[in-house]
């Protein structure tokens, strides 16, 4: 999520309401305008309108009425106007106060140059009729920083050679993939595969309940499956019934097993052996546009190198992103910070419903400061060495979005513009390039990186 919150805009005054105003606006209005500055960026705005303003105000508010009021005796629009001032004085002055009230906001803002994060809460509103109007609005502003210390950083690298036992494990995983499941007449073993109806016996919400799937595939594979269930089901045979029951962890992922003992009734159905393909070039050929087992050792190390220097690349950021936070450490805006919470907050229940609000915003508050303090200099970064997001920038990552998800260019931006993604994307793309610069500016060592 983007933290950076829009400029502030208060609610728009019709034009009838504020034609007015606005070219006393352009004239510039004669107000007494002070700040007095509070915790952090919360400000203080003390505001007192001219009085002639107020009277010029409380006219156009009867002319205003006078062409909408009924009264008996009296054709609507021709209620003379002593008549209006006398019978819809309190109409007027809450129609006055709060034209006058937006205007001079507005007006106040222009003037010192503060730019609100959130809407104004006024207080203290003191009126006289045609003599004063004053009050306070206590607002946040936007931070106002100066970046420093962002050049010459002192950064490590750590450099990971790519082995060939990572290579082995990328070949093997491609071989596992492309396994073939060969039905078998005999008892099931260690990572077999086997098709199975079971019933699951629980209890939910205090009470029993049972599940039913059909047609079920399971990997006998000890990574993947727990012991007590793995146990209970090797050595059995095709028409086998089995019941036995698994003890869950509390921890379990499936939040609703998890603490319980679970009942099972499983009828084994089929059992199928994997077959791995023979490691030659004729796998190679089979994987894509390789000729040679070689050829295709030598594609996937270049890719793990690839992806190593990606890593640590990552890693280098990091260590930017955190010395220049370090160096530049102004309050975070307590407006900004309750919405990013309140954002990971409503994230988090929609995944893990159970989990407790409070433990939630604890456990988030620094990286959330962090991260709000890095938007606010890395745009400032961008602005302090003119650096843009250019539309061939766009274009590229488009392209690159597009390919990976099988979009053609066009259809790509266009779901990209219709999910409200492209704002998203830009603002990476200028993080990117801001960091980009900023490592261009930095010492950075090499180290080899232990396993």
């Amino acid at each position: 999520m983007g933290v950076r919150v829009p400029p502030f805009a208060l609610q728009e005054l019709s034009l009838d309401q504020s034609a007015s105003i606005v070219s006393k606006i352009e004239r510039g209005l004669n107000l007494k305008v002070s700040v007095t500055k509070g915790e952090g960026w919360k400000r203080t705005l003390e505001v007192e309108v001219p009085p002639d303003l107020i009277e010029q105000e409380f006219e156009r508010a009867f002319v205003k009425i006078q062409k909408e009021a009924k009264l008996p005796g009296f054709r609507p629009g021709k209620v003379p106007l002593d008549l209006i001032k006398t019978r819809f004085k309190e109409a007027a002055q809450e129609e006055v106060i709060e034209s006058l009230l937006n205007s001079s906001y507005r007006q106040a803002l222009e003037e010192t140059k503060l730019q609100p994060l959130t809407f104004p809460r006024v207080k203290d509103v003191k009126f006289e009729p045609g003599i004063s109007l004053s009050y306070q609005a206590e607002i946040e502003i936007q931070p106002e920083i100066e970046v420093k210390d962002y050049k010459k950083l002192k950064l490590v690298r750590q450099v990971q050679p790519v082995e060939d036992k990572e290579v082995d494990n990328a070949v093997q995983f491609l071989r596992e993939r492309n396994a073939e499941l060969r039905p078998v007449e005999r008892e099931i073993r260690e990572k077999d595969f086997v098709v199975v109806d079971l019933e699951e016996f629980f209890r939910q919400n205090g009470k029993p309940a049972n599940q039913r799937y059909e047609n079920q595939l399971l990997e006998i594979d000890p990574e993947l499956m727990l012991k007590q269930f793995q146990e209970a089901l090797v050595g059995a045979k095709i028409g086998e019934d089995k019941n036995f029951s698994v003890e869950y962890p509390a921890e379990h992922a499936n939040k609703r097993l998890a603490g319980q003992k679970v009942g099972y009734r499983v009828k084994i159905k089929e059992v199928k052996e994997k077959i791995l393909p023979f490691l030659d070039d004729n796998f190679a050929k089979a994987q894509g546009d390789y000729q040679t087992l070689l050829e295709l050792r030598l594609k996937i190390r270049e890719s793990l190198e690839k992806r190593h220097f990606e890593d640590s690349q990552k890693e280098v950021e990091s260590q930017a992103i955190s010395k220049i936070v370090e160096k530049n450490n102004f309050p975070v805006p307590e407006s900004l910070m309750n919405s990013y919470l309140n954002y990971l907050t409503e994230e988090m229940k929609k995944r893990y419903p159970e989990t407790d609000e409070k433990e939630i915003r604890e456990k988030n508050r620094k990286g959330a400061e962090k991260r709000i303090r890095w938007e606010y200099i890395f745009h400032q970064l961008a602005e302090k060495e003119s650096i843009t997001v250019t539309e061939q920038d766009v274009e590229n990552r488009v392209k690159a979005f597009g390919s990976a998800y099988n979009l053609a260019p066009d259809k790509a931006k266009e779901y990209l513009t219709q999910t409200k993604q492209m704002e998203k994307m830009k603002e990476s793309i200028l993080e990117e390039k801001v960091l980009e610069k900023v490592l261009s500016f930095s010492e950075i060592k090499e180290e080899r990186k232990d396993k």
